[in-house]
């Protein structure tokens, strides 16, 4: 099958693709891109700014615990392993809605596609685009509340760290793109669902969509 046919020919591809036996191996690749792609978009874009992880907050957690600050790789790892957890979600309440087994998670894999090509192409945006402004150095916000303890000194931090990014174009050209990708993804939805079970096509399709407009709220 070709890419061509799941762009403009939806329902052509989930037809043939359920033609095969359930395989899970490209909608987990998709998947991870889907997440990843944006991450890596965002560090790229930030470049010019200090990390979003600075060193200073690592030492003063080794300062203070005595020992490396474990916790914070444990919150990264779980970053990464963010989509698989949406993946899971997601793909458990197609199961619900329509019955359709391993299918389930194929399918959410393949509809998370349009999110994948967006966050692809927002790492060549952030390439030719970084972002600008100037954040002030997270020492300094150490220094001027030291009587707080670590997480809300650097909570204050990223605050003033994201009001100077919430202004550029770059984020709102992401989010109008992840919007419509949502939306493609939820057409994507109904087409393989309605090759699984054409009777709970409207209705599952409907249920998610109000599912994926509270999750993008929260």
């Amino acid at each position: 099958m070709k890419f061509w046919t799941f762009l403009v020919q939806p329902q052509i591809f989930f037809r043939g693709l359920y033609e095969y036996p359930t395989s899970l191996r490209w909608p987990l690749g998709i998947v991870l891109g889907a997440g990843w792609f944006r991450y890596i978009a965002f560090l790229i874009w930030i470049r010019n700014l200090p990390p979003i992880l600075p060193t200073e907050l690592f030492s003063a957690m080794s300062m203070k615990t005595g020992g490396h600050p474990y916790w914070i790789g444990v919150g990264l790892l779980g970053l990464l392993c963010w989509p698989l957890i949406s993946w899971g979600i997601y793909g458990w309440l197609i199961q619900l809605l329509a019955r359709c087994r391993g299918r389930a998670w194929q399918l959410a894999g393949w509809t998370y596609l349009p999110i994948a090509i967006v966050g692809l192409v927002m790492i060549g945006i952030a390439g030719i685009w970084p972002a600008t402004g100037r954040v002030i150095p997270y020492t300094q916000v150490l220094a001027l509340r030291p009587e707080e303890t670590l997480i809300n000194q650097y909570q204050t931090w990223l605050q003033i760290y994201g009001q100077i990014l919430r202004g550029q174009a770059f984020m709102k050209i992401l989010s109008g793109a992840i919007l419509g990708a949502s939306l493609w993804s939820l057409g994507l939805l109904y087409w393989g669902v309605k090759n699984i079970a054409p009777a709970k096509a409207v209705l599952t399709t409907s249920l998610l969509t109000i599912w994926v407009l509270i999750w993008r709220v929260l």
